[in-house]
């Protein structure tokens, strides 16, 4: 799946280059367009190509995306635009599905007023000429996460705990929901227990913050009073369940560094930002 292009809406990536930049060494480069006016602009064309562009985008975003989208692209001029140079990209989505990720509200918008992405149709590559950044806000609800814990992929994460679980005889997570209540929200895994030859429902309580540019799940609490378990390695379990971090596999891709800034619970809808970076000279397929 080439998950970075919902956050690019141009061009689909499948190979990188060097990647010696982070979120936090990451500085917009000088900007040779400041202050210059075009004809294009004058005459309506670069309106026009703004426009074809806005298309395009939302096109390539379909093939990789489900949901409703919009795209705001703005250029410079037509000749710059041609060359993949563009001054700001903003794409807005709702409910959308990526690869098995559900999130009801998505927002994208490029950090610098400069961005320089190469493309030559002959080799099929794009070339990022200048560090690409993104500040990206997504907006997850419970049911987001519970449909999202449905898909092939968390499944699968849920088949490796298992075969741990199984083979030291501990534990086999069968099933997991979430809720959200109260601005807290609800994680429920069905456990069973070989040696005690039981099946349990295990709800715990938890706060969720941003940690080291990711997300983590803290002050957990166990809801279920009939089930005593070791919260330090509960917490452990359920932070490798996050369905949160997991939601954050959109980004997956080896040569974009992401970076969670803030994330809130607020009318009971999870509110999560954060910027993605991508470095300078890194070479993609098309």
């Amino acid at each position: 799946m080439k998950k970075i292009l919902l956050v690019i809406g141009l061009i689909a990536l499948t190979a990188g280059a060097g990647h010696a930049i982070t979120c936090d060494s990451f500085r917009c480069p000088a900007n040779p367009y400041e202050g210059s006016f075009s004809f294009s602009n004058l005459t309506g064309i670069n309106f026009l190509a703004e426009k074809i562009g806005n298309a395009i985008i939302k096109k390539a975003i379909n093939k990789e995306s489900q949901g409703k989208y919009k795209v705001n692209l703005q250029s410079y001029n037509t000749g710059a635009l041609k060359k993949g140079i563009f001054k700001t990209l903003e794409i807005n989505g709702t409910n959308t599905v990526t690869d098995g990720i559900y999130i009801s509200k998505v927002k994208f918008k490029t950090i610098c007023d400069y961005n320089y992405i190469e493309i030559d149709n002959k080799q099929k590559t794009a070339t990022f000429q200048e560090p690409f950044g993104m500040a990206y806000a997504f907006q997850i609800t419970a049911d987001d996460l519970n449909k999202t814990m449905l898909s092939s992929s968390y499944q699968e994460m849920i088949r490796k705990i298992n075969n741990i679980g199984n083979t030291s005889k501990i534990f086999n997570v069968s099933s997991t929901s979430a809720k959200i209540e109260n601005n807290k929200l609800y994680y429920t895994f069905r456990a069973a227990v070989p040696l005690l030859k039981m099946k349990q429902d295990i709800t715990i309580q938890t706060d969720i913050s941003a940690r080291n540019g990711k997300v983590v799940l803290k002050d957990t609490k166990l809801v279920t009073n009939s089930f005593k378990l070791d919260m330090n390695k509960l917490e452990k379990l359920i932070n490798y369940l996050n369905p949160l971090e997991f939601s954050l596999g959109i980004f997956d891709d080896d040569y974009a560094k992401t970076k969670v800034q803030e994330i809130t619970i607020k009318d009971n809808v999870i509110n999560l930002s954060g910027i993605v970076v991508i470095d300078e000279g890194t070479v993609t397929e098309i």
